[in-house]
């Protein structure tokens, strides 16, 4: 696996790979910076570090985390870089992380990396930047795992306006009579107002990357509890760009504008799973939190949904992106929530069951894309949402050329940390169509948008035939074991069992599929739908809404022979499709159409396209 660190310090000291590169300027002057005689990173044994001061200066430096000044520790000789060293106590301890503190224990966290921060004072007591650096001493093992290590100012996180507290407000309010209503702990506020300047260095088995960033406290209901997490920016008010210098996640070269440090195993990895489905997925890291030095958490690092997301996945402008979250828009514009609104008012008004209403209603949203997010929502049996609690919709404001500026709203996968209640049932087991949830209310197939469109039998087809592609391709033991694999995770730090994938999809794909065919009314029988084609490099073939996999010779899948399945050949370059072979001859007279809907006989179908070399001549 590789080793990644990310490392978030102050914005008002960049980091060594900026710093040693340039001086500060100040009132028409050049303050040139002190210089480290080792980089971050990963160290096997403990050393000296030595400071190099500018001339006509004095170096001044923290080891926890704040910002040094005239006041802090004076260099003079070389400072040791040990195991946590520098701290005055063992422990990193935080007690007002709860609205009742006083009857909390806090947290408490072990020290294990040195963190640095020097700057140079001159004559008249004026300062250079800071330069900033984070040692980890014999933990060879950690640099195998990928590493964030937060370094902050402490007065920014757990000062009396520390964003990661209750607060000076809320604390008097607490320790006092108690009277009127509970200001808001620092923790549940949001906005740029509690966002805080940062500087992000990011490492693989060395340093990558040393960014100014913004961190803000994230999450909704887990605010409220011990071992927050952050949201971390990339701003140019911080660092003159708007997009981390180099890509945060290594699955692709897509540019990261911000991402989250958020807990949810599954949350991650059923969004790596499901990357090629028609809706939004970010991509994510395991990472080992460290603070100030302290180890923190074990956590994911995920992407986060924003416009500048958008533009980078699918080529909208930013500036052309609306956004909602639980059927608000995120700008809060009374105009764009009309936008989304458009949706109800159009499935309240328009008998659903005709063909034309639902053709309209597909100019208003992709109803490939929410069909699937349900899908997946369904599979997973996630009981922790509906229509307006943890669902992501997206849109560009204006149409235009661009596939995806037509205006339609798009779905996004959105907190799928799924509900870990108990409902007396295994997850495998659970009917998501049917079941009522604790804080998602009724049951999946009484709510507005389902159940209007369930009224329509094309939908009825697209949903079912969707939900069978999801299950012979993304939810295939081989699939989600090698997803696991690609995403490289540690699993059994999240209590999850080495066999957990060749136990609960198989399981889960028997219950569901049952579960699907009652849903709909199915009354056919399930067969296998072969297919081949008789030179790889020639052509592939598209089943329904999926590109199968035929490497290895032939695919074959499982669907209901209730609906009919929509096969197209397409050539490569080079190529031509000159027909198709079938094990039934219900098909004949077909053969030369690239495109066959195809009705599924009992015992199944076999299909080969047949593609040939076109000629030079």
């Amino acid at each position: 696996m590789t080793a990644l660190v990310v490392l978030l310090v102050p914005a008002l000291g960049a980091g060594i790979s900026r710093q040693a590169e340039t001086d500060t300027a100040r009132e028409g002057a050049v303050f040139a910076v002190p210089v480290l005689s080792a980089e971050s990173g990963f160290y096997a044994e403990a050393f000296e570090l030595e400071i190099s001061a500018p001339e006509g200066a004095a170096v001044y430096y923290t080891l926890d985390g704040s910002m040094p000044t005239a006041d802090s520790r004076l260099y003079t000789e070389p400072v040791e870089i040990s195991y946590g060293s520098g701290r005055e106590s063992e422990a990193t301890f935080v007690r007002n992380v709860q609205s009742d503190w006083m009857n909390g224990e806090g947290e408490t966290h072990s020290n294990m990396a040195t963190v640095i921060r020097a700057v140079a004072v001159y004559e008249g007591g004026i300062s250079s930047e800071a330069v900033t650096a984070t040692y980890f001493v014999g933990q060879e093992d950690n640099r195998e795992h990928l590493v964030v290590s937060l370094v902050a100012d402490p007065q920014d996180l757990f000062g009396e306006n520390g964003i990661y507290v209750t607060g000076k407000e809320y604390d008097e309010w607490y320790l006092g009579d108690r009277t009127g209503d509970a200001p808001a702990p620092n923790f549940l506020r949001h906005g740029e107002e509690w966002e805080r300047p940062a500087v992000m260095e990011l490492f693989q088995d060395k340093s990558l990357l040393q960014q100014p960033v913004g961190i803000r406290i994230q999450g909704a209901s887990a605010r409220e509890g011990a071992n927050k997490r952050f949201s971390v920016y990339a701003r140019k008010k911080y660092s003159g760009s708007g997009w981390f210098d180099i890509p945060i996640f290594g699955f692709t070269a897509q540019r990261t504008h911000s991402f989250v440090l958020r807990s949810g195993f599954m949350n991650g990895y059923i969004q790596y799973l499901v990357q090629d489905r028609d809706v939004a997925s970010a991509q994510s890291r395991e990472v080992l939190v460290y603070l100030n030095g302290a180890l923190w958490y074990i956590t994911i690092a995920q992407e986060k949904y924003s416009e500048k997301y958008f533009e980078e996945k699918y080529g909208v402008d930013e500036d052309n992106v609306i956004t909602a979250k639980g059927g608000a828009v995120d700008s809060g514009k009374a105009e764009e929530q009309a936008m989304y609104d458009s949706i109800y008012d159009f499935l309240n008004t328009h008998d659903m069951s005709a063909p034309e209403a639902y053709e309209q209603l597909n100019r208003i949203m992709d109803i490939q894309s929410y069909i699937d997010f349900s899908c997946v929502n369904v599979y997973f049996a996630n009981l922790d949402y509906n229509e307006y609690k943890n669902t992501f919709c997206w849109r560009s404001r204006k149409t235009g050329y661009g596939e995806y500026e037509d205006g339609r709203w798009r779905w996004g996968l959105y907190d799928m940390d799924l509900e870990n209640l108990d409902y007396g049932v295994r997850m495998e087991d659970i009917n998501t169509f049917t079941m009522d949830t604790h804080y998602a209310g009724s049951a999946f197939n009484t709510r507005p948008m389902y159940a209007a469109l369930k009224q329509n039998a094309l939908f009825c087809r697209q949903f079912v035939i969707s939900f069978m592609d999801m299950v012979n391709t993304d939810f295939t033991v081989r699939r989600a074991a090698e997803a696991m694999e690609d995403w490289g995770v540690t699993m059994e730090w999240w209590g999850m069992q080495p066999d957990w994938v060749e136990n609960f999809f198989p399981a889960r794909t028997e219950a569901v599929t049952g579960y699907l065919a009652e849903e709909f009314g199915l009354t056919g029988t399930c067969e296998d739908v072969s297919l081949s084609v008789n030179d790889t490099e020639a052509g592939y073939i598209i089943l329904n809404t999926m590109t199968p996999d035929l490497s290895e010779g032939e695919w074959t899948g499982s669907y209901f022979t209730d609906y009919p399945v929509t096969v197209t050949a397409v050539a490569n370059g080079g190529y031509r499709f000159a027909g198709w072979q079938s094990n039934h001859k219900s098909d004949v007279g077909l053969e030369h159409q690239p495109v066959l809907t195809v009705e599924i006989p009992e015992g199944g179908v076999r299909l080969q396209a047949v593609f040939q070399k076109v000629s030079d001549s």
